[in-house]
């Protein structure tokens, strides 16, 4: 029996992982029931890929195929694309709906079918062909249901309107991933909550004016939802899977104070070891 029915299922080959996550997103923004591994967690862990991917690639409502030379070489891809192939034979309607990112050859894939390119389309415009095709007007849902911006790597440093995407921004991914959350203060102070669900905990690293100053997180105080985070200071997060990201407010834009818009720029580094010692980021 498959994990659990999905609307949609993504197959696709690792190098293309960031383009196709910012679709997963957009799609399960909208309230799309949509697979995509990484959105699993641990419900694979242990499991045989082949045989659960089996499920998921025969039962789902739709596959979008990302077709690359990676996705045709590759084994783990090669498996999810039989199941979704023998899956289509019996349907009597398109199933599998491909997206290319070259023109690969896709054995056992009609070469008249038609397909969305890439290379040509952002994953939004992707994510919106796929809610059309589920049936889903493109205003049928709340226009703020839509992914934050997101920066995937392990340190980075950030800039964003703090007043758009209900204050979120994404940093990090799968298991190192924390969702941010900001509201409004002054130019001199901004909060940081705890509410996403990807966050277990928010506190403040007092008196540390630099995120390698960070030397003892898991000491820090975690009991309230929300902090008040000066220009300059660092708040660490904990997500629910213990790891700890550490934040340095650079500058914050105010559009009540007398700036044309609001704005945070903040620093990040994402510690992989599950301590809290961010010392080692000398240049954060």
């Amino acid at each position: 029996m498959p994990m659990r029915q999905y609307e949609v299922a993504l197959s696709f080959a690792g190098p293309q992982r960031d383009y196709v996550e910012q679709v997963a997103r957009s799609l399960e923004a909208s309230g799309i029931s949509v697979f995509y591994d990484a959105f699993e967690g641990v419900s694979l862990w242990g499991k045989d890929a082949a045989e659960s991917f089996h499920d998921v690639y025969t039962s789902a409502s739709y596959v979008i195929m990302f077709i690359s030379r990676d996705y045709v070489e590759r084994a783990l891809p090669r498996h999810e694309r039989r199941s979704a192939l023998s899956r289509a034979i019996e349907e009597r309607r398109e199933y599998i709906l491909p997206v290319r990112f070259d023109d690969s050859d896709v054995p056992g894939l009609p070469s008249t079918l038609i397909y969305e390119d890439a290379r040509e389309q952002a994953p939004a415009e992707i994510a919106a062909k796929v809610r059309a095709k589920l049936g889903m007007s493109p205003f049928g849902g709340k226009a703020d249901r839509v992914p934050p911006p997101t920066m995937t790597s392990q340190t980075g440093e950030a800039v964003f309107n703090y007043s758009n995407h209900n204050g979120r921004y994404v940093i990090g991914r799968e298991l190192l991933q924390f969702e941010t959350a900001w509201s409004k203060a002054s130019r001199e102070r901004i909060h940081i909550y705890n509410d996403p669900p990807s966050i277990n905990g928010v506190a403040l690293a007092l008196g540390r004016g630099s995120i390698a100053a960070v030397a003892d997180a898991e000491a820090l105080d975690y009991t309230s939802r929300a902090r008040l985070v000066p220009r300059g200071g660092v708040a660490v997060l904990r997500n629910t899977h213990g790891f700890y990201a550490a934040l340095h407010v650079l500058d914050i834009k105010d559009d009540t104070r007398g700036d044309d818009h609001d704005e945070l720029r903040f620093r990040y580094a994402i510690q992989t070891d599950r301590s809290g010692d961010f010392s080692r980021f000398d240049s954060a």
